[in-house]
């Protein structure tokens, strides 16, 4: 039981100072004036329901997703009139 801890001990110092060595190693070769690079990844932002819907391949579902999109354009705008007409009865 002890030689499974001295050997979890061991190899946990080998890998701090691997890590240690290659940090010293990255901030002696910077210099001042340069910058170091940008090796933050950006994520990759997944395309919402309807943009993959509009640009999709088959003409059928981008012909469903215009019909729908008609519709609701038209709903909201009844809405809106309503609205409209709902706040200006009560000025």
């Amino acid at each position: 039981m002890s030689e499974e801890i001295e050997n979890i001990n061991n190899t946990h110092n080998k890998s701090v100072s691997k890590l240690d060595d290659a940090t010293l190693a990255s901030e002696n070769s910077a210099t001042a004036n340069e910058s170091a690079p940008d090796l933050k990844t950006k994520p990759i932002k997944k395309a919402s329901f309807s943009d993959r819907m509009k640009n999709h391949r088959f003409f059928l579902v981008r012909g469903i997703y215009y019909i729908f999109y008609s519709i609701w354009a038209v709903v909201m705008a009844i809405g809106m009139f309503i609205a409209w007409l709902i706040a200006m009865l009560f000025i």
